[in-house]
């Protein structure tokens, strides 16, 4: 939280610019909860206020330096004042509020910025000071007279005495005297405190009374001077910005003027910010699909306990053919001897609209099914496992060391990202499937993004297909670990959707080359999606969407 002394020392920095300036514009970004005022002096600048929960700032620099990168479009705000010129910035007093006069014609307003974090406000005032328009749209009558919010009864810096010193001392016996000035006089935090104090634990004698108050007011000058350097320091997480070097504390950044150490700043409490936020919604996401994992692998055990039954068909249409001449069509069951367990009769279960060899068929036909069925189950109960360890290991790797497991797992980030200065929003380059048996599979969406697919999210052990001979999508199957082996129908069905995202779509039948992804090579200065392969075997399948898996 920016200070009141942090806020005259940008007032001081740059009255001279701002003092008979024209306005060009005022501009509000709501996503960025940022309000700039552009103005005209020699050059074009620009005072900016930023309300974030996290970070504030306050700050006066050219036009170009205070650009936000963002492509949100801004809000217009209070347009009579725009071509108006600004007669005085003052700051009320021991507060974080700044007033801008501003003459257009024979009209005076008072533009008011009340620089209090996220309860930050930007008001337009008539020259009495009666509420014109407000930029947060806080509830208010028009006219109604704007009173300043009440701060709390503090002494200001210059005004501190070894008089008071010891009458705070007094009234505060249990406080440490740095905590005691923090709450007692107007824009020193603790840190300051400790820097006024020096080293003792309690308020010492007269004599160095009087040598705390000679270093408040060397102090005091400083923050009027805009010559004195700035340094930039994070504290518990928060910036804090001081015209000297804190004592003992090399961990800091040193500028010019209060105005670039809070726009540079702002800037990298913004990344860490949102570098925390994609953080977060990386480990909900995982910590989602690890639970969705976990139903999986608990309703396949189920499905495959039930399906682990398909023997008993098989000799239902034995006993059946044993007693096939028993058995008449219009029956809806029978009871005969059963000769594959100790029990003395059984009950089997009949169509009546069929003869008793159809009987006989549908039940050998359930077996068939079943064992099929049966197998493909354990298949997908082995891969569901398998993967539910990569997940507990993905995401043990996020919560730990974040800034390598997003270059290390980057199919894992969340395909929805905010977007940091700097860089485009996170967008992956490929669709994602998943063969019968619960794979995944990723296929590339253009040329430039069959390469990232290949290159960037391709583990070197995985498979990678690409219909032969055909311009068509990369396609890579994904391995729950490195020692998996997939089986021939999920080569099949990889290499089928391969197939379906080429030109050859509507071909009988379609060669499709596959090999690992360590085998597949970048020519150098070839076209974007084109690359080379060694060790390729191929496939002839039939093109097949498998889009209704698709997640």
């Amino acid at each position: 939280m920016l200070s009141s002394l942090d806020i005259g020392r940008v007032i001081v920095e740059s009255r001279d610019k701002i003092v008979d300036s024209t306005v060009i514009s005022i501009e509000y970004y709501r996503k960025e909860r940022t309000a700039q005022l552009y103005l005209k002096a020699d050059r074009r600048f620009c005072l900016t206020i930023s309300f974030h929960p996290d970070y504030n700032g306050f700050y006066f620099l050219q036009a170009g330096k205070s650009k936000l990168d963002t492509r949100e479009k801004y809000r217009p705000f209070a347009k009579d004042l725009w071509g108006g010129k600004i007669t005085n910035i003052t700051q009320v007093p021991n507060d974080r509020m700044v007033e801008l006069e501003i003459s257009n014609g024979s009209v005076s307003h008072i533009l008011l910025f009340e620089i209090l974090g996220p309860n930050g406000n930007l008001w337009l005032l008539d020259d009495q000071k009666n509420k014109l328009l407000s930029l947060r749209q806080k509830t208010f009558d028009p006219g109604d007279r704007y009173e300043i919010p009440p701060i709390p009864e503090k002494n200001r810096l210059d005004e501190m005495t070894p008089e008071l010193l010891k009458n705070l001392s007094e009234s505060n016996p249990e406080i440490r005297p740095a905590r005691i000035l923090e709450k007692n006089i107007y824009g020193i935090d603790f840190q300051l405190g400790l820097y006024l104090i020096g080293d003792e634990a309690e308020f010492p004698d007269e004599c160095s009374l009087n040598d705390i108050c000679e270093r408040a007011e060397k102090l005091s000058e400083l923050y009027k001077s805009k010559d004195s350097a700035v340094y930039a320091y994070r504290i518990k997480g928060k910036n804090r910005f001081y015209p000297f070097r804190l004592p003992g504390d090399d961990n800091y950044e040193k500028f010019k003027t209060m105005s670039e150490a809070q726009r540079l700043v702002t800037l990298s409490s913004k990344d860490e910010i949102e570098t925390e936020s994609l953080r977060d919604k990386t480990i909900r996401a995982l910590t989602t699909r690890l639970k969705k994992s976990n139903k999986l692998i608990s309703n396949l055990t189920s499905d495959v306990a039930r399906a682990a039954d398909f023997q008993r068909y098989r000799e239902f249409s034995d006993l059946l053919k044993i007693n096939l001449s028993q058995a008449k069509k219009g029956m809806t069951e029978i009871s005969v001897s059963d000769l594959f367990h100790d029990e003395l009769e059984v009950t089997i279960k009949l169509d009546p609209k069929m003869s008793p060899q159809e009987n006989i068929e549908s039940y050998a036909r359930r077996f068939r099914k079943g064992k099929e069925g049966l197998a493909l189950l354990q298949r997908r109960l082995a891969n569901a496992q398998s993967e539910n360890g990569l997940l507990q290991e993905v995401l043990s790797q996020f919560e730990t060391a974040f800034e390598s497991a997003q270059h290390q797992f980057p199919e894992f980030l969340p395909t929805e990202t905010t977007s940091i200065p700097g860089k485009a929003v996170i967008q992956k380059p490929y669709r994602e499937y998943r063969t019968s048996t619960g794979l995944v599979i990723f296929v590339g969406k253009t040329g430039s993004d069959n390469d990232r697919t290949t290159f960037e999210y391709a583990k070197s052990y995985e498979l990678w297909f690409h219909a032969s001979q055909c311009p068509g999508s990369h396609v890579v199957l994904k391995f729950p670990h490195k020692n998996f082996e997939p089986s021939r129908i999920e080569i099949e069905e990889t290499a089928a959707l391969a197939a379906y995202h080429s030109k050859a779509r509507k071909s009988g039948k379609v060669p499709v080359s596959y090999t690992q992804k360590k085998y597949v090579r970048k020519p150098r200065k070839a076209k974007a999606g084109l690359v080379t392969l060694e060790r390729e075997k191929t496939v002839m399948v039939v093109p097949t969407d498998i889009a209704t898996t698709e997640l």
